[in-house]
């Protein structure tokens, strides 16, 4: 009995022994790891993708207000820019006051100062633009000091185009950032005129030419709807704003007054049916492979330009009736950053005239290239025109041999291919001679999908009391000489 409790002494000893052991080696080890340096795994991006991650980053925060709005203000926009080329951006938010009669739009300047660390309120100014989509903010050196004004522009409730212009002016330690009002202008059409400047101003070493500002108003004394009076603005030093230094009598186009009275009725819809189809630069035929072309249309909510090795297509957002025509806002349909702003007047019976603002977000066109005038490419004084034969409507159910059924009804087709049905929006246009049938289709949500571009060929014959009607389809693509046919074959239609 005694040699039996040993034997078990022995053994509870040993298991005491080995679980003191394991504690301590697990104690050792637990403070060795916990001593030891991190091992970290480092990813590294890849170029393309680390320089995509960077953009979106800035677009990002460029994009993000600095500043909280007030109890009273609305954040409507925001766009960052260098107002005193200093190394860091400002910010021009856009801003609607809640407690202020009207609803003209207000712009704040956010800037950020050192010696607080942080973002203040530096600078708030009212403008006299109301419609918030026809708002652009932009930025240049009206007076030729280098220094840049902020130019605000857009339209009023009584669809007049509006200006207002800020101009820089010295601030404090609190607020190191202030502008003052240097002009502020309504009319009918507001232009500043970009006269050009010395290589000296260019180099920074001297000063350059002011700009001046020409705003059009109606000559109420002209029996002509489209005699205008233009009053000139210039820059005057003395006072620091622009002053009214004269004005002008414009004689405007010899438009028939029933057609000016046809088409300028205040109506949006009434001069964007006048749109509707291609236009061409003026003093240029449409087969001229320089020439620049707009195609519009309404019905898809469409706007084209079409220039020598380009296409842009636009989102048709919405219009606003001017005195002398319309005022359109139109988005980039890839680049939804991409808007422009485009005032259209009447000039004459077939022709009008176009500017373009672009956003201060995104300038593609810096140089004005479609400003201009245009006329319709199917108005009588167009060498290369070429009408839809009187014969051809877009109407009813045309079949194929292979059993392709094209169907017209109202603005909207419906094409039935092996089976396969699609629907969408049409335009009949011509250029240079030919026929165009340009399909858009939608998808079940409703949202654009694709386009064809068609060169249309139509004829029709008699046999006793039966009138046989066909359409010859060849699928092609538009450019500036006129229609360039593709290697596919052409669709083949019939209607009894």
């Amino acid at each position: 009995m005694k040699k039996l409790v040993q034997a078990l002494f022995i053994i509870f000893s040993a298991i005491a022994l080995g679980v003191a052991v394991y504690y301590f080696v697990q104690t050792r080890s637990a403070a060795a790891e916990a001593n030891r340096p991190l091992t970290m795994r480092k990813v590294v991006l890849g170029e393309d993708e680390s320089k995509a991650a960077a953009e979106t980053k800035a677009d990002r925060e460029a994009s993000m207000n600095r500043i909280a709005a007030l109890p009273n203000e609305v954040m409507l926009d925001v766009v960052s820019v260098n107002l005193d080329q200093d190394e860091g951006e400002e910010q021009i938010l856009t801003v609607r006051k809640t407690d202020r009669s009207g609803d003209r739009l207000s712009i704040v300047v956010a800037d950020y100062v050192p010696s607080r660390r942080g973002w203040v309120r530096a600078w708030e100014g009212a403008t006299l633009a109301t419609k918030l989509t026809t708002f652009q903010i932009q930025t240049e050196d009206l007076a030729g000091d280098h220094s840049l004004d902020i130019i605000c522009t857009g339209m009023d409730d009584a669809n007049e185009q509006t200006m207002a212009v800020f101009r820089r002016m010295g601030g404090s330690d609190d607020s190191p950032m202030s502008f003052s009002p240097i002009a502020a202008i309504a009319a009918d059409s507001i232009v500043v005129s970009q006269v050009e400047r010395s290589e000296g101003y260019q180099l920074g070493q001297t000063r350059g030419a002011s700009w001046p500002i020409f705003a059009y108003r109606h000559d109420k004394d002209s029996p002509n709807l489209l005699d205008q009076v233009k009053t000139i603005y210039t820059w005057d030093q003395r006072s620091g704003a622009y002053m009214v230094t004269g004005t002008e009598r414009i004689p405007g186009a010899q438009v028939e007054k029933e057609a000016a009275n046809r088409l300028l009725t205040g109506k949006e819809e009434d001069f964007e049916h006048f749109l509707q189809g291609a236009w061409v630069e003026s003093g240029k035929d449409s087969r001229d492979s320089t020439a620049r072309l707009l195609v519009f249309d309404r019905s898809q909510n469409s706007i084209i330009f079409y220039a020598p090795e380009e296409q842009e297509d636009f989102d048709w957002s919405e219009s606003h009736s001017t005195r002398y025509g319309l005022y359109v806002s139109c988005v980039n349909e890839s680049v939804s950053d991409l808007r422009r702003l485009m005032d259209i007047e009447l000039t004459g019976a077939d022709a009008i005239s176009v500017r373009i603002f672009e956003d201060l977000k995104m300038k593609v066109d810096p140089q004005g290239s479609w400003d201009g005038t245009y006329r319709k490419i199917d108005a009588p004084k167009d060498s290369g025109r070429a009408k839809p034969p009187a014969a051809f409507k877009a109407e009813g159910s045309w079949k194929g041999q292979d059993g392709t059924i094209l169907s017209f009804e109202g603005q909207r087709f419906t094409l039935d291919r092996g089976g396969k049905q699609r629907r969408g929006g049409y335009v009949v246009f011509s250029l240079s001679g030919e026929t165009v049938l340009q399909l858009t289709y939608l998808s079940d949500t409703g949202i654009q999908a694709d386009r064809e571009i068609w060169r249309l060929r139509y004829s029709e014959a008699k046999t006793g009391s039966t009138t046989n009607r066909r359409i010859r389809l060849s699928p092609a693509r538009v450019a500036i000489e006129g229609i360039e046919l593709l290697e596919e074959p052409e669709l083949v239609l019939d209607r009894r």
